[in-house]
């Protein structure tokens, strides 16, 4: 009877263990999933007429779900995201009209365009830093909850585009560089989504999840998420961790507008107001993708899956004749779903760890009583 009783217990800890690493990669299920029913009800689901179009979309939320998943690691929301990628692409754009007519406008030739598009991704970057500086010093330091802050900096920001567009859309004056960023490296099929953009999605990209795995800085990171007592007492600085991650949040979320406005040539002061919220895909994708809500846990990798499966159910719901309205409905399901299955983990996660303190307390009871007999 022991030994069966041992054998089960053995095979229920390998059903843990299974399920655990099947949560952990849960977005690699997911996503496979996805591409299998798609392609079941369209079979040119995977042709390079839908694949290329669907990783250029999924570009812009991407790289901004690489700042949002280290503000998530650290145990804290960034809201803002939205409104700072209008930002990054109206100062971007409107920054380079002006200083390219400084230079001579056609007439200062390549040295006018380059010196503009130089000078106006240092502001547009420096504008990114300083909003997620703002962020992070009034979470950190003021102790204002990351919610309210970043609510309040999205309100802000939002005012701050319309007034800087005059409440229309930026162009730039010269499209040169816009040409250059959109042009495909390899003119081959599946390979023609290689462009600049997605070659510098792809850098920064790797570059923060090395960060985030891979040094000591990261690892900091995830133990101020989980547990920011025991870090402090470590002698981890969890207020210039946390200060960090917003920055990097802002900047990340600023280049992807940046980026984002320049293959358009357009910079439009309402972006995302209408049909698909970035926050609200970003936020999706970022949970699905294993960034656990409380901090601790999480992949900028995995968020990037997340987002192209996210826009691979969009692209296949067009695809099989559904309209925007439907897009929209199923991004709100998907988001609703997400959320109510981490919240269901949080609470299973804080019932075990009650489940185990008990038993530690139990042990503890006995041996205490068993040294007092004796």
């Amino acid at each position: 009877m022991r030994k069966f009783n041992d054998i089960f217990k053995f095979k229920k800890c390998e059903r843990s263990v299974l399920f655990n690493n099947l949560n952990s990669n849960r977005i690699y299920v997911f996503a496979v999933l996805i591409i299998v029913i798609m392609t079941m009800t369209k079979p040119e689901f995977l042709g390079s007429g839908n694949i290329v179009p669907m990783i250029k979309t999924s570009l812009l939320p991407i790289m901004v779900g690489i700042g949002f998943t280290y503000v998530m690691i650290a145990g804290n929301f960034d809201l803002s995201v939205g409104a700072v990628i209008n930002v990054g692409a109206a100062v971007v754009m409107g920054e380079f009209n002006r200083f390219f007519a400084i230079f001579g406008g056609d007439a200062g030739g390549t040295k006018a365009i380059v010196f503009a598009w130089i000078i106006a991704f240092a502001i547009a970057i420096l504008a990114g830093i300083i909003i997620g500086l703002i962020n992070g010093l009034l979470v950190a330091k003021g102790k204002v909850h990351s919610f309210i802050v970043t609510i309040g900096m999205l309100t802000a920001l939002s005012g701050f585009v319309y007034t800087y567009c005059k409440g229309n859309t930026i162009s730039a004056d010269n499209s040169l560089f816009v040409n250059v960023l959109e042009k495909s490296l390899i003119n081959i099929p599946y390979l023609k989504v290689l462009t600049i953009r997605f070659v510098i999605c792809a850098i920064v990209l790797i570059f923060f999840e090395i960060l985030l795995l891979r040094t000591k800085w990261g690892r900091s990171l995830l133990i101020v998420g989980s547990n920011k007592e025991a870090a402090w007492h470590s002698g981890i600085d969890t207020d210039k961790k946390i200060i960090l991650s917003f920055v990097i949040s802002a900047s990340t979320a600023t280049l992807a507008g940046m980026l984002f406005a320049i293959s358009m040539n357009a910079a439009v002061p309402n972006y995302g107001e209408r049909g698909i919220n970035p926050l609200m895909l970003v936020l999706a994708s970022t949970i699905i993708g294993g960034t656990v809500m409380t901090g601790g846990s999480g992949s900028v990798v995995k968020t990037a899956v997340a987002v192209l499966s996210i826009q691979a159910i969009f692209n296949g719901l067009i695809m099989n004749g559904l309209g925007f309205d439907v897009q929209v409905l199923a991004a709100g399901i998907l988001l609703a779903l997400v959320v109510i299955y981490e919240s269901y983990s949080i609470y299973k996660q804080v019932l075990n760890k009650g489940v185990r303190v008990a038993a530690e307390l139990k042990e503890k009871r006995k041996k205490l009583k068993q040294a007092t007999t004796t």
